[in-house]
């Protein structure tokens, strides 16, 4: 066997030619506006704070922190932080190809290495852009699938490849160069699914951006890793899923993402929690605008497509970042509130007796058919609410609000960014951020 996929990554990622269209610097500035959103948000959150409290006084450099008024860091400190604050509080965007968050990781290595390097707009654009089909090529080679169910947490183990890829075109790295930072990257990726529901989940974005803009100035420093490391025995494909005989196949799945990328877009989370509970939610909202209230519930079932449970924890909720992962919870919010805000996702709010005695009452299963798209895990919903009055009452979702084929209007992709500003204390500063962040292709990072 021929090892390629390696090489052709890093000529993909090294490639001097313009890959990214006004399409590309759309979504490239909506996922920048989104995440910076987000971890502002969380300024104030234990993941974030403590995260601080464990690094101690941040060693100086060109990089804002984010949420940190005049607090500039070193690069790789900067994406720890802020990918980790990105992905604070769930309510980061999502790629159905990954089955996991890629702006979370992408956009704070990004960040720190443009404001490293003065990068134009074109080059960050650029930067995000090929950080992403770096991810779904590996998405695709690796049965997203089956290592999702293996219990990797794909937005880190993926992610760590892709932030290399996004530094390596900041740091203008050839291909050759680019070879070595993403074997490098190889072995830097991990993440368990079992850390979900608890503050090493953001924690795993926020290393996964770390280590890929580590990856790439190790690279840019002369350091080396196996040149076909990706796609030959032994390597992050034939670890990192089930593909070990017949990785030519594997390599072949992924450089076809290479010639056809997808589309340039990816989900808008409009809920702070689990991707896999907002189909769901949304139509159990759909029935809460019906007038069904929760104190006429009697059970209420749940069904989602194959392995769209897989993302959710079973027990009982206690705290906020539980309750994110329990579809119980989240349904029994959305019919006793008839909303689902960022309020919604506290220690207090989780565990009110009302909203836990219906969350007790909410059953759910993989029976939903699926559509038979993709690879990845397939996010629709169907919820029946059975009523005290032996009503039958049912709503179905076939994509969250959000998703790549139901796009946010304008409106509402702002009231999350203003939302999120709020909840971080930064309301002020809103209409500043979102100017500054709005024509990213033109101005760059401001």
């Amino acid at each position: 066997m021929t090892a390629r996929l390696t090489p052709a990554l890093a000529e993909y990622v090294a490639d001097p030619a313009r890959h990214a269209t006004d399409e590309i610097a759309a979504l490239a500035t909506a996922a920048v506006l989104d995440t910076v959103g987000c971890a502002l948000a969380a300024t104030s959150e234990p993941a974030v704070t403590r995260l601080h409290d464990a690094l101690g006084p941040l060693p100086g450099g060109p990089c804002r922190v984010l949420g940190a008024k005049d607090v500039r860091t070193d690069e790789r400190t900067a994406a720890l932080v802020n990918g980790t604050a990105g992905h604070a509080l769930d309510f980061d965007d999502v790629d159905d190809a990954l089955t996991g968050h890629p702006s979370t990781v992408l956009v704070p290595a990004l960040l720190a290495v443009a404001e490293s390097v003065g990068a134009p707009g074109p080059d960050v654009v650029e930067a995000y852009w090929r950080g992403l089909v770096v991810e779904r090529a590996l998405a695709a080679g690796l049965g997203i699938g089956p290592h999702y169910a293996r219990g990797w947490h794909s937005t880190a183990t993926l992610g760590v490849p892709g932030a290399a890829a996004v530094a390596a075109v900041l740091l203008g790295l050839d291909a050759a160069t680019t070879r070595h930072a993403l074997g490098i990257a190889a072995s830097r990726a991990a993440g368990s699914r079992r850390n979900f529901g608890s503050m090493t989940k953001p924690l795993h974005a926020g290393a996964a951006a770390a280590d890929g803009v580590f990856a790439a100035r190790l690279a840019a420093a002369g350091f080396t890793a196996d040149a076909d490391q990706l796609d030959s025995p032994l390597g992050y494909l034939a670890l990192f899923s089930d593909v070990a005989d017949d990785l030519v196949a594997a390599a072949a799945r992924a450089e076809a993402v290479l010639a056809d990328p997808g589309p340039a877009a990816v989900n808008v989370k409009l809920h702070a929690c689990c991707y896999a509970t907002h189909a769901p939610a949304d139509a159990a909202l759909d029935l809460a605008a019906r007038g069904i209230r929760a104190g006429d519930v009697e059970s209420v079932a749940v069904r989602v497509p194959p392995g769209g449970l897989r993302p959710l924890i079973t027990r009982a909720p206690v705290t906020e970042l539980e309750g994110k992962f329990s579809m119980g919870y989240v349904v029994a919010a959305c019919l006793s509130d008839g909303q689902l805000r960022l309020s919604s996702f506290t220690d207090e709010a989780v565990t009110r007796p009302a909203v836990a005695d219906l969350a007790a009452r909410v059953t759910s299963e993989e029976s939903l058919p699926p559509s038979g798209s993709g690879g990845g895990l397939e996010f629709s919903a169907e919820v029946v609410v059975r009523t005290t009055d032996g009503g039958s009452h049912a709503a179905h979702c076939p994509a969250p609000r959000g998703h790549a084929t139901r796009p946010a209007a304008t409106e509402a992709v702002r009231a999350k960014f203003d939302d999120c500003l709020a909840r971080g204390g930064h309301a002020a500063d809103a209409d500043a951020v979102w100017d500054s962040l709005s024509d990213l292709a033109r101005t760059g990072l401001r």
